[in-house]
């Protein structure tokens, strides 16, 4: 059955290969191997006439997995909001989608590189972006195992020089002291010609990181607040907060009538994925690893050192955790440089307009003042691409 401790290494080994089932796999060394695909419906003599109808009843995910044997379903899985692909429940609109397809990245924006990294286990890398309405997009990985720094260095640094990586996040782990003269940031940053972060694995930090996951792949909007919910305002108390604490208290106090805005940058996270993964050899704006672990992860048991709320490490985790990192990142990204995203979005606005009216006179000019107010590197993006 889909689901449990086993499921991402059955449905890799015998589903992946051949979805349909009834196909003998040849693996190595001649072994052959076979997925056939069966259901409740086919050991009708031992089950009760009316768990079909029972399993109707069920949430949605496990009532694919259980009624249908959906390995995609993904029976007990953390991040039940993610999809992969538009089912066309009813209550989901069209925007509940976190896998899309590639798109030309604007110079523009940000860009930073996550390493996970491993030799036994697999090392993962992964590029993100940011939009100018906070979405964040994993647009490339790439992985290995048993492979040396040395070795992929080279192929991860080429990316690093030309897309212009703001930084570069390499797992804790890799600051450890190992009985030698340097460790393995050391070596990464050798390789890269660059220094790096180490990421911040702070006691609870997992299940923050997976909180924090929750709420990026979040595509239902935050429930607004009733009116009887909302304070009531008084100008008696507005003009004593100006006098006593200022216009920026003045103006906070304000905001708290204000509707709230509609967010339309939900869900927050989504990930490349390209339709012909044959043709890119895994070096191109493709993500199947980190798509796959998100589906995969599943609760801990509670039997161990790890809190219920947890996620159970499995076999392929590095990429779900590389992606709790690029989020962390993100989120420190917003948090530092607020005013320079108030830059960024003007910037946005300024080609989106260009693009329309090819009115160059006029954006030299914006480009101009917002240089003059708050100085950054703007006009070779778009001269550029003008050449």
């Amino acid at each position: 059955m889909p689901g449990g401790v086993g499921h991402t290494w059955v449905k890799k080994r015998f589903i992946d290969p051949h979805k349909d089932g009834g196909v003998i796999i040849v693996g190595k060394g001649g072994n052959k191997r076979i997925y056939i695909h069966a259901t409740y419906v086919d050991n009708s003599e031992h089950i009760d006439p009316t768990y079909g109808q029972a399993l109707d009843g069920r949430p949605e995910a496990e009532r694919k997995a259980k009624k249908f044997g959906d390995f995609d379903a993904y029976l007990g899985q953390v991040f039940d909001e993610f999809r992969d692909k538009h089912d066309g429940y009813p209550d989901e609109p069209e925007n509940a989608r976190h896998v899309v397809e590639p798109f030309e990245i604007p110079d523009f924006w940000p860009k930073f590189c996550i390493i996970d990294w491993g030799f036994r286990a697999m090392c993962w890398v992964g590029w993100f972006t940011v939009s100018p309405n906070k979405r964040v997009y994993l647009y490339r990985e790439i992985t290995w195992t048993k492979t040396k720094i040395s070795e992929w260095g080279p192929i991860v640094k080429p990316y690093l020089d030309k897309e212009k990586a703001r930084f570069v996040k390499v797992c804790k782990s890799a600051g450890q002291e190992r009985g030698q003269d340097h460790t393995i940031q050391s070596e990464i940053e050798r390789e890269l010609e660059r220094p790096v972060e180490l990421t911040l694995n702070s006691p609870g930090s997992r299940i923050a990181g997976k909180m924090l996951m929750h709420e990026y792949l979040r595509w239902k909007p935050k429930p607004r607040p009733a009116e009887a919910e909302r304070p009531t305002y008084s100008n008696e108390y507005a003009m004593k907060l100006y006098r006593l604490h200022g216009q920026s208290a003045y103006e906070g106090y304000l905001k708290l009538f204000d509707e709230p805005e509609a967010e339309d940058n939900i869900p927050k996270y989504q990930i490349f994925l390209c339709r012909e993964l044959g043709d890119h050899e895994g070096h191109s704006n493709c993500c199947p690893h980190a798509i796959e672990s998100i589906k995969a992860c599943n609760y801990a048991d509670n039997k161990g050192d790890k809190p219920a709320e947890d996620v159970a490490e499995f076999n392929g985790d590095d990429p779900y955790d590389g992606q709790r990192y690029g989020l962390d990142a993100a989120e420190q990204l917003f948090d530092e440089s607020s005013e320079e995203f108030e830059k960024f979005k003007k910037q946005s606005k300024m080609e989106a307009l260009l693009k329309e009216s090819g009115n160059w006179t006029a954006f030299y000019r914006q480009a101009e003042h917002l240089e003059s107010v708050t100085p950054m590197k703007i006009v070779n993006t778009f001269h550029r691409s003008r050449r």
